[in-house]
């Protein structure tokens, strides 16, 4: 992410390679702004993943330069999507004490329950790209969205962990790099496209977001419980 706020995003596809840049509103809203996209084929992929190293750098350098030109500003770094049918998810729960004397859960208490949640056996080609807390418990009581500023001994997480094959997304990381540019994260596309298409109420509801595709396209569809 640069000084500025300014974020991109690059979405490495089997049909196409995308990139967006985006900066935040000057209303200071925390809504973005989309001052450049660049959209060129790609070639290089095969079920989202790299088969051809050479052919996806080339598509990466001329997707970039295209949003360049558009936004006017110089791209370093990006966040790259990654997909495929590698990827997998599984739960995992996570226990910890409370640190504090007055028992009031901190920040540092979260991120050490999430961190034991997130020390689950993977397969040794595998790495973990994303730990998603689904609800705290503390001190046996469920359903706890925020566990900061409350009391508790013990405090437990359940987390939704995405997991990718290791070689996938060091080629991922390794054709951003090649084609001059560093990697802010690696972000799950799939993930991505439902922070961008659900909002908050659906979330909390049990939306979904399901991808149908025709022909070279995938249209985004978002379905919610009613």
């Amino acid at each position: 992410m640069a000084k500025d706020g300014r974020i991109v995003g690059l979405d490495i596809g089997s049909t196409k390679v995308c990139c967006v840049i985006a900066t935040p509103s000057e209303a200071g809203d925390g809504e973005l702004v989309i001052s450049g996209v660049g959209e060129v084929p790609s070639e290089g992929l095969r079920k989202g993943v790299i088969v051809n190293l050479e052919k996806t750098v080339r598509a990466i350098e001329a997707a970039v330069r295209a949003a360049e030109r558009m936004s006017g500003h110089r791209v370093d770094g990006v966040f790259a999507g990654i997909a495929g049918p590698h990827m997998k998810s599984i739960n995992s729960r996570g226990v910890v004490a409370v640190a504090g004397g007055d028992r009031e859960i901190t920040q540092r208490d979260v991120d050490r329950v999430i961190e034991a949640a997130r020390s689950v056996s993977v397969p040794s080609d595998a790495e973990v790209i994303h730990v998603m807390p689904r609800g705290f418990v503390v001190d046996g009581q469920e359903g706890v969205r925020d566990a900061v500023g409350m009391s508790g001994a013990r405090l437990e997480v359940e987390t939704h962990i995405i997991t990718g094959a290791t070689t996938a997304v060091q080629n991922v990381v390794k054709a951003v790099h090649s084609a001059g540019f560093n990697v802010d994260d690696v972000v799950t596309q799939s993930l991505a496209s439902a922070e961008a298409v659900l909002n908050d109420n659906e979330m909390e509801l049990g939306g979904a977001v399901a991808f149908e595709r025709c022909g070279a396209s995938i249209d985004v569809l978002s379905t919610r419980n009613e």
